[in-house]
């Protein structure tokens, strides 16, 4: 039964049990299956390789763990999604595992063999928790790419860390790249790196290779942002040799002219003169952003630039200017609290002058 899935039918709600005792993770998988989706991790190694694939709602963990204990884990969780509610079950019922549970950052504690009812309250408020701080401190973020898998090779390990502190994350992908392999076979590879990733993925339908700075990219752009209304937009840099990578920046420049916070990424075909400020620590997530370009498998086939070994070398490159080991590299155009723009729709713009000086 190891790391069964028991799905129902109650909306989008997803809850991960920590349990390496089969008969109490039974017994909980079943009780918790009435209110979302569960998962059941045996160890905490594996509930953190578990969590950082996708959104959740609630950890259910026991103390007593092989290996790292509950208490590292919570703590470990803690610091990835600080967001996400903790419940702790334990066989000790003293005083003490209690406080020791609640310093760590655990949400609330109950001790063994609880009562069902009590069980399923303590997790619905906790739920209801997670969803609340979710929503007053949530970031919306945009990432705009030309082709599959630009968004994944260039921001891959911030996305992720976005959706594990609780952000909503779109990737818009504004063509097939069918320049570059079958059509179909790279959009269901997008849609399981979107996935990977918990992020919603809007795949347009702009010709690979032809992707224009002008009307109908613009536009692309601008339908989504009006639709998701991001707070944070990545797009591609202006420093780059293919045409549909530069023409996407340009184009997103215009279409985000209204958001606060806009930041551009590194593609393999970005020259040396990209010049990054700004860099983002993806430790915790590098596996996983690994994870999701393997998920191009027509490509990693095909594409040296996807090698594991590289796209690890680029990461811990850029680590240099920090104190981190891996590290995803940004070029700022706009990081404010506002910005106040005309609000022509598609045509030209008159940008403040910190939007000119950061061109």
């Amino acid at each position: 039964m190891e790391g069964r899935d028991e799905v129902t039918d109650v909306g989008a709600t997803r809850i991960l049990v920590v349990e390496d005792d089969e008969v109490g993770a039974t017994l909980l998988v079943e009780l918790l299956g009435t209110l979302g989706e569960v998962h059941w991790a045996t160890s905490a190694e594996q509930a953190s390789e578990v969590l950082a694939r996708r959104d959740w709602d609630l950890l259910v963990s026991d103390i007593d763990l092989p290996g790292v204990d509950g208490l590292e884990l919570v703590r470990l969780v803690k610091r990835q999604r600080p967001q996400l509610a903790i419940l702790i079950l334990s066989g000790h019922s003293s005083f003490e595992h209690a406080v020791a549970a609640m310093r760590a950052g655990a949400d609330d504690y109950l001790t063994k063999p609880f009562d069902p009812p009590g069980l399923l309250e303590k997790a619905q408020a906790l739920i209801e928790r997670t969803r609340a701080k979710r929503a007053a401190g949530s970031e919306i973020v945009l990432a705009v790419g030309a082709h599959p898998d630009d968004v994944e090779i260039g921001v891959g390990g911030i996305l992720l860390r976005h959706a594990a502190q609780g952000h909503r994350v779109t990737v818009l992908t504004l063509t097939g790249g069918e320049a570059g392999g079958v059509a179909t076979e790279r959009a269901a590879e997008s849609q399981r790196a979107a996935e990977l990733m918990s992020a919603r993925l809007i795949h347009a339908d702009l010709a690979d290779t032809s992707v224009s700075e002008g009307g109908a990219t613009i536009g692309t752009i601008v339908d989504v942002i009006d639709e998701v209304r991001p707070t944070t937009v990545y797009t591609h840099t202006s420093r780059d040799v293919h045409q549909d990578h530069r023409n996407a920046h340009s184009a997103t420049l215009v279409a985000a002219r209204t958001i606060s916070r806009v930041f551009c990424y590194q593609a393999p075909s970005t020259t040396v003169e990209f010049k990054p400020t700004r860099f983002v620590a993806i430790d915790e997530f590098m596996e996983a952003k690994l994870e999701v370009i393997r998920a191009y498998a027509s490509q990693v086939k095909i594409r040296g630039y996807l090698d594991e070994e590289l796209l690890r070398a680029t990461a811990r490159y850029w680590s240099r200017f920090s104190q981190v080991r891996y590290v995803e590299p940004l070029e700022v155009v706009r990081d404010s609290d506002a910005v106040q723009v005309s609000p022509n729709r598609y045509g030209a713009v008159q940008l403040p002058e910190q939007v000119l000086d950061a061109g």
